[in-house]
């Protein structure tokens, strides 16, 4: 862990957000558990990092922040203000994952509709439902952005996106469908078998 790097992000949450250094410290614990528990995910090790690897690139990448902020105003009480923090965050991420996805070439996968509600139909999945999900699958590939593997390390956002094949976009359609249904055991299922995928 970097001493400094923690010390000026949680100087930096005080500030912005008038809470107590004390809450923020303790919030920095509770972030630092909840990014150690994602670290043993075995998607994490495929990706060549390590679980201490990953919580330290997690550290300054913008969910880190918004989680640690949100945690600390819960601490103070702040309900409101923290879910309307994490709102914030997730609008801005939002929008940076809909510029990536607007820059694509049309030739990729993601800007063809057409396949796209193809391969929604094999999942009996009507055109409106499926274009809400893609939304929300672009946006997740844009939160991964930060540990990508090694080799796609120079590639943009934008590139990465363009990179989705029919195999990648069916399973996370067919995972994002099953978690929006509330289907948790099939959304597992398929998560597994995205994970195993990319071993």
């Amino acid at each position: 862990m970097n001493p400094d790097m923690l010390k000026d992000l949680c100087a930096s949450v005080v500030h912005r957000l008038s809470l107590r250094p004390t809450t923020v410290e303790a919030a920095l614990l509770v972030t630092l558990h909840h990014f150690s528990g994602e670290s043993r995910n075995p998607a994490v090790a495929y990706i060549g990092l390590t679980p201490d690897q990953y919580v330290l690139r997690s550290l300054s990448t913008p969910r880190f922040e918004a989680t640690l902020a949100s945690a600390a105003l819960k601490a103070e009480g702040r309900e409101a203000d923290a879910r309307l923090n994490w709102e914030a965050f997730v609008q801005r991420e939002q929008e940076t994952a809909r510029l990536a996805h607007e820059a694509i070439p049309k030739t990729a996968l993601l800007t063809d509709t057409d396949a796209i509600h193809r391969i929604g139909r094999q999942l009996g999945l009507c055109g409106e439902c499926t274009d809400q999900l893609v939304s929300g699958v672009v946006l997740t590939l844009a939160l991964g952005y930060p540990y990508r593997l090694a080799d796609q390390w120079h590639l943009s956002l934008t590139d990465l996106l363009a990179q989705v094949t029919t195999e990648e976009l069916t399973e996370l359609l067919r995972h994002a469908a099953h978690s929006e249904a509330g289907r948790t055991e099939e959304a597992a299922a398929a998560l597994r078998r995205m994970q195993r995928a990319v071993r």
